[in-house]
């Protein structure tokens, strides 16, 4: 392995821990973000309720208001029978009267109905209210642990990108650009080993994606102490000591 290579795997090795170390933090993270998706759903549920309530409670209000206009209709006409000069009279007034009965009895079996779905609104709305209020304790106990990985890494991950700086020191700015971009794409892991995949023939694969590479990209590896990538999945590939006699 040539003194590049040597110098990228050693810096991978730094490269993959920073990077799982990342990975813990960022699942903490991740999770505080669902949870804030979850109680972000509760509150669009409790506003959607809320504004049906709202709906059903101004009809609620009218109904009422309508049912009492119409009491004090029924009050005047029963004040009219009493009055009537004539049968003819009377019936006209008492035909008035039975269609106002007549609508304030439909009218209160609204408002009835009206009443029960309002009420079930608002238990609906105190159930969710609750139930956001459990989520946001929730949430808050994702939060603490979220910060207290962080606290807990931060002392290490200082420590290790110091030592990933040092370890790049030497390496030709094009190929570290090159390792970074593939590092940020694999999840640390910019570099990949060579298997050989048939133990009588010279056939052999990354072990980053598990694709066949040429003989020609191997030999390159051996004999060349620069950066040579998987066509596939893009790594940077080295040879291990099998490998190498692999080729012999």
């Amino acid at each position: 392995m040539g003194a590049t290579i040597e110098a990228l795997h050693n810096l991978q090795e730094i490269e993959i821990q920073i990077a799982e170390l990342q990975r813990r933090i960022d699942r903490k993270r991740d999770a505080c973000k669902r949870q804030e998706k979850q109680i972000a759903g509760i509150d669009r549920q409790i506003e959607t309720i809320r504004r049906e309530l709202h709906v059903q409670q101004k009809d609620s209000d009218r109904l009422n208001l309508d049912l009492r206009a119409h009491e004090e209709q029924v009050a005047k006409l029963r004040d009219a029978l009493n009055t009537a000069k004539n049968q003819k009279e009377y019936s006209a007034v008492l035909t008035q009267l039975n269609t106002f009965k007549a609508d304030n009895s439909k009218s209160e079996e609204r408002i009835l109905e009206l009443m029960s779905a309002i009420d079930e609104f608002k238990k609906n709305i105190a159930a969710l209210e609750a139930q956001r209020a459990k989520e946001h304790e929730k949430l808050a106990e994702l939060e603490a642990a979220a910060q207290a990985a962080e606290d807990k890494a931060s002392d290490r991950l200082t420590k290790l990108r110091a030592e990933r700086q040092e370890a790049a020191t030497g390496i030709a700015p094009e190929t570290l650009d090159m390792f970074n971009r593939v590092a940020a794409k694999n999840d640390g892991e910019a570099m990949a080993v060579i298997m050989r995949t048939h133990p009588r023939r010279q056939e052999y694969a990354c072990e980053g994606c598990n694709m066949s590479i040429t003989i020609e990209q191997v030999n390159n590896v051996l004999s060349r102490d620069e950066a040579v990538l998987c066509n596939v999945c893009g790594r940077i590939l080295y040879a291990e000591a099998s490998a190498t006699a692999a080729t012999k």
